[in-house]
């Protein structure tokens, strides 16, 4: 009987360890930033602190602006498309984010799907981008 004692209760042992490894394994999928995204929203701060109520500007600067995306390119490349043409930047870091084009660096957040930057002068206006 002690025979069949010790090897099963070897057998058990590694058949937990076994389980626990593949546990450890499982991972959570991490947002990319990687990818096309596109303007989804545009909102407008009575202030350059972008706090108080949001005034949606969407259909305003789509009219004047006209459609605007964003690719974010494996390497820390990427291209700003709109219907004027298009331009090229460069990012870095692992959120947030920082787009730097032309001497300029603007950044940007990536949380719950979107890409949020705020752009301010006397007012703050927010933009959002959807994959």
């Amino acid at each position: 009987m002690k025979h069949l004692i010790y090897p099963l209760l070897t057998l058990s042992i590694l058949f937990t360890i076994g389980c626990e490894d593949e546990k450890e394994e499982e991972s959570v999928e991490v947002e990319s930033i990687i990818g096309t995204w596109t303007l989804s929203s545009v909102c407008a701060f009575g202030d350059e602190n972008c706090s108080g109520e949001c005034t949606d500007v969407t259909a305003e600067w789509l009219e004047v602006e006209g459609s605007f995306s964003m690719t974010f390119l494996e390497g820390g490349t990427g291209t700003f498309n709109s219907g004027e043409g298009s331009d090229s930047f460069n990012w870095s870091g692992s959120g947030p984010y920082t787009i730097t084009t032309e001497g300029e660096s603007i950044t940007v957040t990536l949380s719950d799907g979107s890409i949020t930057w705020n752009s301010s002068d006397d007012v703050c206006i927010q933009f959002t981008f959807t994959k």
